[in-house]
């Protein structure tokens, strides 16, 4: 894997650790944060290696957010007599927003399953970004905050988007008006997080036996699966029965059935395949 200022990524035995790592700056999502996450998780969606991402962090706070700074896309620096009409202020404004929405789409998008692992705080763009995660999970002191109306703003990186289909909507909606904190224990009854656990290194731990046990399945099904549940999640039954019948058709590994149905009959592990090495386009194929 690349190296990265803003992040340490390693993969060992099909796992892939994506870890926060300025916690000084308690993981503030600068410019370099955001164009590193899109990096980070391309990367990771073309390694035949990753069956699955744990993504965590260092420090007090899993991470506080958005750097500000990075809304500004340079307008900020335009002396005023020379600044572009307010429409054309607002239609910069949006493109950034558009962009930033993407790398974190991105977390939906790539292949493998996503597992959040917080600690302290998830705040405002921290929040957005684990919503596009498949599993959350947090220690005993993490809270979350919907934290831009408490700063002048609507969120709008994934927030507003995706936590009401993992908590009921009214709950979202009060925590989007006032800016409140949810603590650990309301998390994990709201649907937001599977578990609890008193420390992050307990949670690390149980994390990581969920990922070494996801690791261990087909990673052609374990795609098939994110694919699908995404897909209807957001389509109507009929339409998503008709993606599901045709990703079976297209992506059934008989090789892999065959293994996983010997592997349980003969009472050992299965071994699969690893996905196939897809470089970029314009990447040389030397």
């Amino acid at each position: 894997m690349s190296k990265y200022s803003c992040f340490d990524v390693k993969t060992k035995d099909h796992i892939c650790s994506l870890v926060l790592n300025r916690p000084n700056e308690l993981n503030t999502m600068t410019r370099d944060f955001w164009v590193e996450l899109g990096d980070a998780l391309e990367e990771i969606n073309r390694d035949s290696d990753v069956r699955v991402v744990i993504l965590s962090s260092t420090g007090k706070h899993f991470c506080a957010g958005m750097d500000l700074s990075a809304f500004s896309n340079g307008v900020d620096d335009i002396p005023d007599d020379k600044k572009p009409d307010h429409a054309r202020v607002g239609e910069a404004v949006y493109r950034t927003a558009k962009e930033l929405q993407g790398y974190i789409s991105k977390l939906e998008e790539i292949r493998v399953p996503v597992i959040a692992a917080v600690h302290g705080g998830v705040i405002g763009g921290a929040l957005d970004l684990i919503t596009a995660c498949d599993m959350r999970f947090a220690s005993n002191d993490a809270f979350f905050c919907i934290q831009e109306i408490n700063i002048g703003m609507a969120a709008d990186v994934g927030t507003l988007q995706r936590l009401p289909k993992i908590i009921p909507d009214s709950k979202m909606r009060e925590m989007a008006y006032t800016g409140r904190r949810m603590l650990a224990d309301e998390a994990k009854d709201s649907g937001l997080v599977g578990e609890i656990y008193e420390t992050q290194d307990e949670m690390l731990d149980a994390v990581n036996k969920l990922a070494a046990e996801i690791a261990s399945k087909s990673p052609v099904a374990i795609y098939g699966l994110k694919a699908v549940m995404n897909y209807s999640r957001d389509h109507n039954v009929s339409d998503s029965l008709d993606f599901n019948a045709l990703w079976s058709g297209a992506m059934l590994s008989q090789a892999d059935m065959t293994e996983a149905m010997t592997a349980q009959m003969e009472k050992r592990d299965a071994s699969f395949d690893k996905m196939v090495d897809v470089k970029k386009f314009n990447e040389s194929k030397s």
